[in-house]
């Protein structure tokens, strides 16, 4: 019920607790779910749920906040975005998932107006919101610094990769602290007490340290830029005042920061998380993966943009279009899920209208930031304060711009604190004349339950998703079928539709029923899952191995095509082509797939593909066949497989067992002590087949033990200089040649080179020749 009567400091009591409890979403854990976020999307709207019946039922204290806030140009702009990002549900690819990801901007948006509105009227709002960022940035780097000690103490090693603290992975981890950063620096800037300075000081240095042992490259980044932003106030500070002091506090800040970096090197550098090395990889050299990867994301999305520049994909939809530009580059299912740029992904997903709308955001965060700081009735704290919240903005936007900090609400809830607080500031300090009419309130709660009705089914069933999707995915994984077939339907809801790896869920259940041969229900499942994740292409190839199963060999083929040219570097969909390919006997189509299905250079796309072409007739007559083997020869000279696959290609077959039968008899002539004999042997063995080189040894060998001498260094060194196995073998057996021909010298060196390929034979006779 609203009441006219405002009880002030229970009201300001509670608008600090609600404040806390945003700030602390990022301690929620998984709560079984396959990925923490789910969890904290729901908290979330939970929050703003229970926030908006408080301003509600306060609507006397906080009517005048909610007009000022409702006229402001950044929350017009925001709620643009949000408005435009709903829109997309229309032409999205996958509608479902512009209805989950919508929800959660929405609830975005609907914290920071919230935010606002609590902090409006209360008073200290400053050191509240520094003090209580900092306590949570103690606790997380206390999580940080055990989990170090931890995996020191039980491995003597940091496997910077697992250290994420009370987070999901190390990047958020990592941005998370450094975001807080500034906030620790402002209360040390103003603070009088040397032990309060001590405090702060310590957890700059704490926070830096767990930044270097996480060893996230784009965090150090941001750390660089904190320090040169602290670095430019001080410095524009002290040629304006003149007075030293200003100095000496970026020199004391400057201390944790270095002191961080000898901590790491002396005591964890050779654990695993060496900072100088990792930092020295920052470059924007192509032939580093990681930055290769968000180049190749980068290129993708701008191709994308040019050719899509009003609408784009829809919202969140980017994780499924990916696939298309990146399928020649994809193995597995591993899709390319963000393109490690908030940015250009929602340039994407929304068009230039969604990203400008988005921009718009920022660039008025930081005009509001100027004007603030422009204006001269502020006071100095303020607009110190108001600088280092510009700071924390920068180290989000370097998150933003070479990660994907828009889904992770962990670091969301400092940002929105944030923009918050620009916004209030802004709003209190202009001279509004315009009048909002009476009610408008009301839009504001009209809004606010348009966002948190849905939003509390949809995040909801969002979060049971992810707790259905841990065995999915543990299931499909492992291969296994955990599940009985009573459990498959209802294990996850209709929301949403595809899981955290971007597979159609349809799909995923559809698997248990192929298991158990009740196609019908798969078929019908895989149709939709079709629909769910077009460019994934798995549904396809379930579809394929039913058809297949049913000995319907035409549409078999024709799913497996159609899954092997949307993923051609997926091993399961390019083995199974290609094993059609074999059974209808299509050597046409196979050599037409050739260059797609060894594109990578990869061993296991060359080996099904080699596989395919030695079982077709008569391919030791085909020149291009031919060609091909002997390019797969040299790109994998050690592998055995290789090696005989590509010679029944290229010799044939007949030739080879022609070859073991000539092989067989050679070794019986060999054991009869028929030298002669033996050598014809080999030497038939090795006209029916020239890429054996086992052949040319025993040829060589048998040569060498009757007598011809120069015959056998002819036919070694075939295998030395064109076939050579690196075993030491024909090295060895050229030495023994030299020996008998009286040239002990020149097999020394033979002989080095065979013992040092592992010979064992080679050993006894280099110290009796050699020494």
């Amino acid at each position: 019920m609203i009441t006219d009567k405002i009880n002030k400091p229970l009201i300001d009591f509670s608008s600090y607790l609600l404040i806390i409890v945003y700030l602390c979403f990022g301690f929620i854990p998984n709560l079984e779910a396959v990925d923490k976020i789910a969890p904290q999307w729901l908290v979330m709207t939970i929050t703003n749920a229970v926030a908006l019946i408080f301003i509600f039922f306060n609507t006397t204290y906080f009517k005048q906040t909610i007009l000022k806030l409702l006229l402001s140009k950044i929350v017009i702009v925001y709620f643009s975005f949000i408005l435009w990002g709903a829109l997309s549900y229309f032409y999205a690819v996958n509608s479902t998932e512009v209805l989950v990801n919508i929800s959660r901007q929405a609830n975005v948006f609907l914290m920071y107006f919230i935010m606002g509105m609590l902090l409006y009227q209360l008073p200290k709002k400053i050191q509240f919101t520094s003090w209580i960022v900092i306590i949570i940035l103690g606790v997380e780097v206390y999580a940080i610094l055990s989990e170090a000690a931890e995996m020191i103490s039980n491995n003597n090693i940091i496997n910077p990769g697992q250290l994420k603290g009370v987070t999901a992975n190390r990047n958020i981890a990592a941005f998370s602290l450094a975001i807080k950063i500034p906030f620790v620096i402002y209360l040390f800037h103003f603070s009088k007490k040397i032990i309060s300075k001590f405090i702060f000081l310590g957890l700059v240095f704490g926070s830096i340290l767990s930044i270097t042992m996480i060893q996230s490259r784009a965090s150090f980044i941001a750390c660089a830029f904190i320090l040169f932003s602290y670095l430019v106030l001080n410095g524009y500070v002290f040629f304006k005042d003149k007075k030293l002091k200003n100095l000496s506090k970026f020199g004391l800040i400057l201390i944790p920061f270095l002191l961080a970096i000898v901590v790491n090197q002396t005591y964890f550098s050779n654990k695993g998380a060496n900072v100088v090395s990792r930092a020295a990889t920052i470059s924007l050299d192509t032939s580093d993966g990681s930055i290769n990867k968000r180049l190749r994301y980068y290129t993708h999305v701008a191709t994308h943009m040019l050719s899509n520049p009003i609408l784009g994909v829809g919202l969140g939809n980017w994780k499924l279009k990916s696939i298309e530009y990146d399928k020649e580059k994809m193995t597995g299912y591993v899709v390319p899920y963000h393109a490690h740029s908030d940015f250009i992904q929602l340039g994407a997903e929304l068009g230039v209208i969604g990203f400008s709308l988005y921009l718009g955001v920022f660039v008025l965060a930081l005009f509001f930031a100027y004007k603030l700081i422009s204006n001269e009735k502020e006071v100095i704290e303020k607009k110190l304060f108001i600088f280092f919240l510009i700071i924390s903005l920068g180290v989000y936007s370097v998150d933003a711009n070479l990660n994907f900090p828009i889904a992770r609400p962990q670091v969301l809830v400092v940002w929105t604190l944030i923009l918050a607080l620009i916004t209030i500031f802004f709003v209190k300090s202009e001279k509004n004349t315009k009048t909002p009419y009476a009610n408008t309130h009301y839009l504001f709660y009209f809004i606010g339950g348009m966002i948190i009705i849905p939003s509390l089914y949809i995040t909801n069933q969002v979060y049971k998703s992810h707790k259905g999707q841990m065995i999915l995915l543990q299931d499909f994984n492992s291969n296994s079928y955990s599940l009985a077939l009573n459990q498959v339907d209802n294990i996850v809801p209709e929301i949403p539709n595809i899981s955290v790896t971007t597979l159609p869920i349809s799909s995923m259940k559809a698997r248990y029923y192929v298991n158990s041969n009740q196609y019908d229900k798969a078929l019908a499942l895989l149709s939709k899952g079709e629909k769910e994740n077009p460019f994934i292409f798995y549904s396809e190839i379930l579809k394929s191995k039913i058809y297949q199963e049913k000995g319907n060999l035409d549409s078999a083929k024709y799913y497996a095509k159609k899954s092997f040219y949307g993923l051609p570097n997926n091993a399961l969909h390019s083995s199974t082509y290609l094993n059609l390919l074999n059974m209808t006997g299509d050597f046409e189509e196979l050599k037409k797939i050739f260059s797609l299905i060894t594109n990578n250079n990869d061993l296991v796309g060359w080996k099904n593909y080699l596989i395919s072409l030695a079982n077709v007739p008569g391919v030791s007559n085909d020149s291009i066949s031919i060609l091909q083997a002997k390019k797969a020869r040299e790109l994998f000279p050690n592998e055995s497989d290789i090696q005989g696959l590509t010679a029944q290609i290229i010799v044939g077959q007949e030739n080879i067992v022609k070859a073991a039968e000539f092989t067989q008899k050679g070794l019986e002539y060999f054991n009869q002590k028929d030298y002669q004999n033996s050598a014809i042997a080999f030497e038939s063995a090795i006209e029916a087949n020239p890429l054996e080189y086992a052949n040319y040894e025993n040829a060589a060998t048998a040569n060498y033990l009757s007598g011809n001498l120069l015959k056998g260094i002819e036919q070694i060194d075939v295998v030395i200089n064109d076939l050579n196995p690196l075993n030491g073998k024909c090295e060895f057996i050229k030495a023994l040649i030299f020996i008998k021909m009286g040239d002990p010298v020149g097999a020394c060196p033979l002989l080095e080179t065979s013992r040092d390929s592992g010979h064992s034979q080679a050993e006894a006779t280099l110290r009796q020749y050699c020494q």
